[in-house]
């Protein structure tokens, strides 16, 4: 099935260095350029499907809500509540992937959702490229710093 926006990157580290940045449903924040803040609302912690959680955006904000945690599985999937975006009925998730033969990660970052008063194409490709290949970057470079 073809996702309306999505992205994928090889990380240069093994799945479980990769899979770190995204273990924690509140810790956006600590790699990805567009999140100024992320807050977990109360009800469950961070790895618990249910968490909701808040981010504070350089444009807006997003609250969301984790629908599914598979930290064996290296992948995970959430829903946007309330947002300033233009989107609806927004599904999104990451799933991580070894490359055997390399030691790297193959990492995938997708979403479905409708929008609202705009045009979808426009929107998709924003998010494909500002949201999921962004935070691809930001994650590859912190890796290379070490």
């Amino acid at each position: 099935m073809q996702h309306t926006a999505f992205a994928s990157s090889v990380l240069d580290a093994p799945i479980e260095r990769v899979w770190a940045f995204f273990d924690d449903f509140d810790g956006l924040d600590a790699f990805h350029p567009a999140i100024r803040e992320s807050r977990l609302e109360a009800g469950p912690d961070a790895r618990t499907v249910g968490a909701m959680r808040y981010l504070t955006l350089t444009d807006g904000f997003v609250r969301e809500r984790l629908l599914k945690f598979e930290p064996g599985e290296f992948e995970f999937e959430y829903a946007i509540i309330e947002t300033t975006m233009p989107v609806r009925d927004y599904i999104a998730g990451v799933r991580l992937i070894p490359v055997t033969d390399s030691g790297k990660t193959f990492a995938q970052w997708w979403a479905d959702f409708t929008t609202e008063g705009v045009a979808l194409a426009p929107v998709a490709a924003s998010i494909s490229a500002d949201v999921f290949a962004a935070g691809f970057r930001a994650i590859d470079e912190r890796l290379r710093r070490g």
